[in-house]
């Protein structure tokens, strides 16, 4: 806490109640079960992410619009995927579950076809 009794970011006070801040909170801070975390997170929604915006990225060059356009939206997932991937290593640094390092290796694999395709 500050000298004014205010919450500092770095108090670490942790998320109270739900909404997209603590969503990500939950999620860098390893409050998220590791298995949850890569199968639900990475591999089901980031991956459905990526499908998506890649199709419309596609649909933006069939319909001849600024390459640049396709190239951005192509790439909007890029900081999530990068967060995604970096709360899969941390959780599993955390954690002893004994698949860890497989999970970690695993996500690195995705993040890198995530990034390429």
């Amino acid at each position: 806490m500050t000298d004014t009794g205010r919450l500092h970011p770095s108090d670490n006070a942790g998320p109270v109640g739900g909404g997209l801040a603590a969503f990500f909170l939950r999620r860098w801070h390893g409050e998220v079960p590791l298995g949850q975390l890569f199968w639900r997170d990475m591999i089901g929604v980031g991956s459905l992410i990526n499908v998506a915006t890649t199709v419309v990225a596609l649909l933006i060059l069939a319909a001849k619009l600024p390459i640049w356009w396709a190239f951005a939206v192509h790439l909007a997932p890029l900081p999530y995927n990068l967060f995604l991937y970096g709360s899969v290593l941390r959780t599993a640094d955390m954690t002893a579950a004994p698949n860890a390092n497989a999970l970690k290796l695993s996500a690195t694999l995705w993040i890198v076809l995530a990034s390429l395709l």
